[in-house]
């Protein structure tokens, strides 16, 4: 017989949180196991009271506690919040999955101490967390075949011959999309499609800032979608040759593991999260513009070069699939169960 799980987290809101556990809770059900979501509200500011409705939500008779955390996400109330869960359920065991680490120690010291397990998604928020944390990464789509590339470029009226370097995900400066701005400035021969927006509505007044610097840069060569529904993604990453992910800051990126699905050459910033996926064939990565010019032209010209890193996000995408993230987080729940019940 299958586990009982309920996962807290934002649902059915702009928001990668939300895609993440709806795609695991919809693998850990396939597996024969029963969830139960307890919502947290993704945005405005938090109090204790609200926090509390949403610890008296937790459904009693369910085997394990699944708590998605981010820091914005409780305010700073984290501790109030795990206290009235554990008082509440003093015999449930809570696992939290830690979307980022390593920015408020005092923050982590209560994940720590009122977690029975911390999940996180690589080895650098392994290192980064100030407790003993467990490793299981962040899940990927099956494989997509995305239709081809003349007609998608048709669907969006992009000429047939224009190559496409593009960005798809949430638009906010930690995503340092001035990097690849800057760097199409001086590849003439390609245009950039950039889809996304932010959480709330399509557009900020950074947004409008890019898109300003974007079309004086780029006179003609390019094009702001918005925010992509999922029923377009395939055919707007069928158009596209290959994807950038500039992140100055990053503990892992969902947008950037969608664009490997679609089985998409990407090149992404330097850092430690991204670095452990380079080393496994799936991306490559560039330390500063210059650079990022220099293997967008190369990705522009060599075909092998970008097959063989198309094959290596294919390679990434099955070993890391929902299926198997969920079979590893389900072992992990048995795990902890069967030591809270020596």
């Amino acid at each position: 017989m299958g586990l009982k799980i309920a996962y807290c987290t934002p649902w059915k809101v702009r928001c990668g949180i939300y895609k993440y556990t709806k795609n695991l809770a919809e693998a850990v059900t396939k597996l024969g196991h029963e969830v139960f979501i307890v919502r947290l509200p993704r945005f405005g500011a938090k109090s204790p009271e609200l926090l509390s409705l949403v610890a008296n939500h937790f459904p009693k008779d369910v085997d394990v506690f699944v708590i998605s955390h981010e820091y914005g996400l409780y305010s700073g109330l984290e501790g109030g919040f795990y206290g009235e869960l554990k008082h509440l359920h003093p015999d449930k065991p809570i696992i939290t999955i830690a979307h980022a680490v390593g920015y408020n120690i005092m923050i982590d010291r209560v994940l720590a101490g009122a977690s029975d397990k911390v999940i996180v998604h690589n080895e650098f928020c392994r290192k980064k967390f100030i407790g003993d944390a467990t490793v299981i990464h962040h899940g990927c789509l099956d494989l997509v075949n995305c239709p081809p590339e003349e007609e998608c470029k048709k669907v969006l009226g992009i000429p047939m011959k224009t190559p496409l370097v593009g960005y798809i995900g949430f638009i906010t400066p930690a995503k340092g999309l001035e990097y690849v701005i800057n760097a199409m400035a001086k590849v003439p021969d390609a245009a950039l499609l950039i889809g996304g927006g932010y959480h709330t509505g399509q557009t900020t007044g950074y947004i409008q800032q890019l898109k300003e610097r974007s079309v004086r840069l780029l006179s003609g060569r390019v094009q702001w979608l918005g925010y992509v529904d999922d029923n377009m993604l395939a055919t707007v990453y069928g158009a596209i040759h290959m994807l950038v992910y500039p992140s100055i800051v990053m503990s892992e990126s969902g947008a950037m593991l969608m664009a490997l699905s679609h089985q998409k050459a990407v090149i992404a910033s330097s850092l430690k999260p991204v670095k452990e996926k380079e080393k496994q064939g799936a991306l490559t990565t560039f330390k500063n513009v210059r650079e990022l010019r220099r293997k967008i032209r190369k990705l522009l010209s060599d075909d092998e070069y970008r097959e063989k890193l198309v094959n290596g996000a294919r390679d990434y995408v099955t070993e890391n699939s929902w299926k198997n993230v969920a079979k590893q987080h389900i072992k992990l729940y048995e795990e902890v169960l069967a030591n809270k019940n020596v």
